[in-house]
């Protein structure tokens, strides 16, 4: 093995490389930037055209459908052609791996995004100097040497001119380039055998949740035990001492007071009750402290946004407030086993629910169920929740939902079995749960060991130990000296 200097460089390269290839400038082999002109094709002809979203990261792959006239881009955003390589040079585009090798086009023009370089291989393999740019040894240089304004950070150019590139004589390349695709390929067969495995486990939760709340998990064990009092027992205590309670001045008044309308409800098991949340428990909305005013802030008191309502148990807060930003109303402050629900929120948060750990107030995105001032167990009003929530999602596709206030969770309907059934059905959810949460581990472990398994292909090619060498190849510096030459 010998290391091989780059023309007109140093030996101080980064690795030894194998005989025959050498260390070189990107520039020199795939010019940064290059003039491209559009100038014979029509005017009023239509090209690709490619937005940074078009981009999939670290996949190489590009969305061609988008398309405009030859006139609407010729000035203002970046030209390329077919067999060029895209970089994405905005963060976090580039850290995130949106680098892409151009393929055959129609029209052999393309234009897209500003926040594109563009590189022309002339003395590399196109897909040989993708994989250099898209690796993540590659991508974690660009980002030590991103200029610019927090948020705004770029790759100079000036970068990307003068990195080096191990450059392997042009046969090799194309073995190595063949090698990692076949490689790749294998481990894409594998990450998508995770994720219909991944499906299936959802699949699984989702039948979990709705055999629990429909008595069917725990139809042996209704065979065999007897509870104590039916779910319409507890109903009816539970609002007896809300009823005195509130008369006697120390609870809020039952929220929902008209009776119930079972007709159009699934029948459920002997013994379980239809309820309506506001029959059991108070229900209110928070509120979000004037941000304007620092000392409602930074107190002793956590409070929750809606964005952290996230189907998990809540033990600590991205914000807190003061005693005075809670102000005069102690109701604001819930205590552990409140179950809170985000009512407002784009994408999967609206509906989403959590469990307080911990005493909180919360803003006036998401409503408070005072579900620990009776004896149910606030996992299962979670539990119940979390099935209507992925029902609710699953029949709504494609539509809109209207945003939930605090009368609507109040009037969402639940079924109430006996507490000993509750408890039953908690200790079997909670094993299942256990053995789910377990195998999701294990399949992103999985999955991240194919993301590492990537990198190690991807540093063996260009040490150079990946694909057979061939003693009669061109040696790299040969081809160098021929574009160098005058």
């Amino acid at each position: 093995m010998t290391v091989a200097e780059r023309e007109g460089g140093s030996s101080d390269e980064p690795w030894e490389l194998p005989r025959g290839w050498c260390w070189t400038t990107i520039e020199t082999v795939a010019p940064v930037n290059p003039s491209t002109t559009f100038e014979e094709l029509p005017a009023d002809s239509e090209l690709s055209f490619v937005p940074m979203a078009a981009v999939s990261e670290e996949t190489g792959a590009i969305n061609l459908s988008a398309r405009r006239p030859v006139a609407a881009v010729a000035k203002g955003y970046m030209r390329f052609q077919q067999g060029d390589v895209l970089f994405a040079k905005i963060t976090p585009c580039m850290e995130n791996g949106k680098v892409a090798p151009v393929p055959e086009l129609a029209e052999r023009f393309a234009a897209g995004s500003t926040e594109f370089h563009v590189l022309r291989p002339v003395a590399v393999a196109q897909r040989f100097l993708w994989y250099w740019l898209v690796s993540r040894r590659f991508r974690h240089e660009a980002q030590r040497n991103m200029s610019g304004s927090a948020g705004q950070l770029r790759v100079p150019a000036g970068f990307l001119r003068e990195s080096s590139i191990p450059l392997a004589p042009l046969p090799e390349q194309r073995r190595i380039v063949e090698r990692i695709d076949t490689l790749f390929a294998e481990i894409a067969e594998g990450e998508a055998a995770l994720e219909e495995a991944r499906r299936g486990l959802e699949t699984f939760r989702r039948s979990l949740l709705k055999a629990a709340v429909t008595g069917e998990l725990t139809r042996d064990w209704r065979e065999t035990n007897k509870p104590t009092e039916t779910g319409h027992d507890l109903l009816a205590r539970i609002r007896a001492e809300r009823e005195a309670n509130t008369s006697k001045g120390r609870g809020k008044r039952a929220q929902v007071n008209e009776p119930l309308d079972t007709s159009e409800l699934p029948d459920l098991p002997k013994g379980w009750a239809w309820a309506r949340i506001g029959d059991l428990f108070d229900v209110s909305t928070g509120s979000t402290p004037s941000r304007s005013d620092p000392t409602l802030w930074n107190g002793g008191i956590s409070w929750v946004s809606s964005g952290e309502v996230a189907f998990c148990r809540i033990r600590h807060t991205k914000e807190t407030i003061s005693r005075a930003g809670l102000g005069n109303a102690s109701t604001r402050l819930h205590p552990p086993g409140t179950v809170l629900l985000a009512m407002i929120g784009e994408g999967k948060t609206r509906g989403q629910c959590a469990i307080l750990d911990v005493p909180a107030a919360n803003n006036q995105n998401c409503a408070a169920i005072r579900v620990s001032a009776t004896p149910i167990p606030p996992e299962y009003i979670y539990c119940v929740l979390e099935q209507q929530y992925t029902a609710s999602r699953k029949a709504s596709q494609g539509g809109n939902q209207p945003a939930l206030n605090a009368g609507k969770v109040s009037n969402i309907r639940i079924p109430l079995p006996p507490l000993d059934e509750i408890g039953a059905i908690l200790h079997v959810t909670s094993e299942l749960q256990t053995a789910f949460d377990d195998a999701l581990t294990e399949l992103d472990k999985s999955s991240l060991d194919a993301a590492r398994l990537r990198q190690a292909i991807l540093k063996s090619a260009f040490e150079g130990t990946l694909a057979l060498q061939d003693p009669h190849d061109e040696p790299a510096s040969v081809l160098l000296a021929k574009i160098i030459a005058p």
